[in-house]
């Protein structure tokens, strides 16, 4: 089934032109797209830029409203998204916190139907008068036609909108409803200031936008009481609406209410050790979910874009591949597509879609992504020529110094996402100096890129590129061994050059010290490229507490360095991209019980956050171990999905960067699996570990080729492998003893 929905998805790109084939054409036409409020809206066209957005605003009858907005902290919290996006729930709250609140599942019945359920709940010893207003407008489009044809019935309205062909209809049941117009640019402020208006049914701001809004109040709520309202959205020629409202009205429609909350609280197929993290890994998937938004532009056509947090309505490249990386756990599809939307192909300009940080972490991601889809052969020879594409820019001679390393300050002052690594920071502000000083991210992520690309074409016959990629992977190490260790710190350091591109010094502070005692001074760990004395030294900075190594997992600036901060935005702080690289890494050294050590670490500080706040923050502050940054991101918080299912999701294989799965086959149940492992060229004899997770309560037996390996058990269910890496491709069978 997987393969025959890719098939399809592949055929629709394909059919595209260039332009058009960077959207995400899985999607249905009701998603969350909404760029300022959290809802459900309709695209009729996806290529007019235009949708019909609805959201709930609820809030204490002739006190207050609560605007749903995605662009605060506004108490809003995506709560529970089903994978095929079907069903889109959030918890809105009115009192903080769970005193009273509305559950608001937007519940997508098929192309033209939405039930909208609306649980009301009071928790306290008081009664409560809620009030819900379901507002309904047009975004996009020509300036000025925004405002609507509105048509009243018992129990229901229709608007229609200029430039758009559908019309839409609300229906309801409840009795104390009235029908109200704001005519603003947005509800803040207008809708707020006209709580105590019992007077007017069109209430006027700045003009600048048109909402339509069913009143409903009061709801009224006994002490510790609990009500669902339901209405529905229909959209379509006016018939069809007109009828499918009057058989709301009639309770008429085939609807369940309550159906969707039974399954949020459940972590489902999932290994019993699960439980402890469902709430987190829940709330991050709605994050992911619901952060999406259109129209982006791309190449002059408006797309579906998944951003990684509503604050940026824009595209971000390298977030934007642990989107994709954490979606194809979620939607295996869907998390291909994310990876391919930031790929060209050769008609095109662009040799990739940029913005932000000039890493590829869609290279980085795409083995899984791969596996995810189960090694599918189409969408590997659709994808290679296209990542290849924007490796061959990003390693090529735009950026790199004849010293073989990468300087990519030209396009962008960020080099491995940290704002405020210290020593960019300082470079930032001594921009004559950044422009001959190269980092050691740019040039360690990009030799891993390398040899994912280099198993690729070896996986798809393609001899001229592996003998580029080797070219390419000496040129680039030798420019790190050979000018960037520091011996005295144990850290690779940023390199400074002189006019010809020569490496001449280490970049250091007035007083000496070496400006890079932190991730970036550990990236060629990532590379795989350093000796083993070096790796010992790096790994001991990583797993030392008060260095790298922290209650809130490995941090991006030393403990221990004279620059580090306590008020940064990533010194000081943590955050779940460098986790995850990190703990691919670990596999790659066979170093699983490291690798469980970071995955635990993150888990357990992510659901300790959500279940405090619901929310789904940026990043960790070491001072306190709290979350901060934006409330209802999951862009590079996405990573934690990935960690999550590796060790609780049956029917998940995970490795490292060097190790290509690719034939995957899981028996029933999830108690049987086999596969065809490559390893990458100089793995050859070393250790490298495998994690799955299969159907627990049984025991298991695994074999590379044949021979027995051996495997621990950390958890029912959990299998951690460990596999001596050789030169030709290798069957993987894991099957129970019983």
């Amino acid at each position: 089934m997987k393969k025959a929905v890719f098939t399809l998805i592949l055929s629709a790109l394909v059919a595209l032109p260039a332009s058009a084939g960077h959207d995400i054409v899985s999607l249905s036409n009701w998603g969350p797209y909404s760029k300022e409020y959290h809802g459900i809206a309709h695209i009729d066209d996806t290529a007019s830029g235009v949708k019909v957005e609805f959201c709930m605003v609820p809030g204490q009858y002739r006190r207050n409203v609560k605007i749903p907005s995605a662009l605060f902290d506004s108490d809003v919290h995506p709560w529970y998204v089903s994978p095929d996006m079907r069903q889109i729930c959030y918890r809105q709250e009115i009192e903080w916190k769970d005193k009273v609140y509305a559950d608001v599942c937007y519940n997508v019945m098929d192309g033209n139907l939405v039930m909208v359920e609306t649980r009301c709940v009071n928790n306290t010893d008081l009664t409560q008068n809620v009030s819900l207003q379901l507002a309904v407008r047009k975004s996009g489009g020509e300036p000025g036609k925004w405002n609507p044809e509105i048509s009243e019935g018992q129990g229901s309205f229709i608007v229609q909108y200029p430039e758009v062909d559908a019309c839409y209809g609300v229906a309801w049941t409840y009795p104390l409803t009235e029908v109200r117009e704001f005519r603003n640019s947005q509800l803040e402020g207008l809708m707020q200031r006209k709580v105590h208006d019992h007077v007017h049914k069109v209430l006027t701001g700045d003009e600048g936008g048109n909402f339509t809004a069913n009143f409903m109040r009061p709801v009224t709520l006994a002490a510790h009481s609990d009500t669902t309202i339901l209405q529905m959205i229909a959209c379509g020629e006016r018939d069809y609406v007109e009828k499918h409202l009057q058989w709301f009205i009639e309770g008429r429609m085939n609807y369940a209410p309550g159906s969707v909350y039974a399954r949020i609280d459940r972590a489902s197929g999932m290994l019993a050790g699960a439980s402890a993290y469902a709430m987190g890994n829940r709330l991050l998937q709605a994050t992911l979910l619901t952060n999406i938004v259109y129209p982006i532009d791309a190449f002059g056509e408006p797309i579906r874009h998944f951003c990684p947090g509503k604050n940026w309505n824009s595209l971000y490249t390298w977030d934007c591949g642990f989107i994709g990386w954490a979606m194809s756990a979620v939607d295996p599809v869907r998390g291909y597509e994310i990876i391919r939307q930031y790929t060209t192909g050769p008609e095109e300009e662009a040799p990739f879609v940029h913005h932000g940080t000039p890493l590829a972490t869609q290279i980085l991601a795409i083995n899984d992504v791969w596996l995810n889809n189960g090694s599918d052969e189409a969408m590997l020879r659709e994808i290679y020529p296209r990542l290849k594409r924007f490796y061959d820019y990003m390693s090529g001679p735009e950026f790199r110094a004849p010293s073989g390393l990468l300087r990519t300050w030209k396009i962008f002052y960020n080099s491995g996402g940290w704002d405020d690594y210290a020593a960019q920071k300082f470079l930032t502000d001594h921009p004559d100096i950044r422009e001959h000083t190269a980092p050691m991210v740019s040039t360690s992520y990009y030799i891993r890129c390398a040899r994912i690309l280099r198993q690729l074409a070896r996986h798809l016959g393609l001899k001229k590129d592996i003998s580029q990629y080797d070219k390419d992977i000496a040129a680039m190490s030798r420019g790190i061994l050979d000018n960037a260790w520091d011996e005295d710190c144990g850290y690779f350091g940023y390199v400074l050059h002189d006019d010809g591109g020569k490496a001449v010094d280490i970049l250091r502070t007035a007083d000496g010290v070496n400006f890079n005692m932190g991730l970036d001074g550990c990236t060629p760990l990532v590379a795989g490229i350093a000796s083993d004395e070096q790796n010992e030294r790096m790994l001991e900075h990583i797993f030392t507490e008060g260095e790298l190594w922290s209650g809130c997992g490995i941090t991006a600036v030393s403990q221990t360095a004279p620059y580090y901060r306590v008020d940064g935005y990533w010194n000081g702080t943590v955050w779940m991209p460098h986790q995850m690289i990190m703990w691919k890494t670990m596999l790659d050294f066979g170093l699983a019980s490291r690798a469980r050590q970071i995955a635990y670490r993150a888990l357990d500080k992510w659901e300790g956050e959500c279940k405090d706040s619901y929310n789904c923050y940026e990043h960790f502050m070491l001072a306190s171990g709290r979350g901060g940054g934006w409330n209802n991101f999951s862009g590079l918080s996405s990573p934690v999905i990935n960690l999550y299912s590796a060790y609780f999701k049956p029917g998940t294989v995970s490795a490292g960067f060097g190790t290509l799965i690719s034939k995957p086959v899981w028996g029933e149940g999830n108690s049987r699996f086999e596969a065809v492992l490559e390893f990458e060229p100089g793995l050859e004899g070393r250790t490298v570990s495998v994690l799955a997770c299969v159907a627990p309560g049984h025991e298991y037996r695994v074999t590379l080729d044949g021979k027995e390996v051996p495997t621990v058990s950390p958890e029912d269910g959990q299998l951690e492998i460990s596999l001596k890496a050789c030169r030709k491709a290798a069957k993987l069978i894991i099957n129970t003893k019983d």
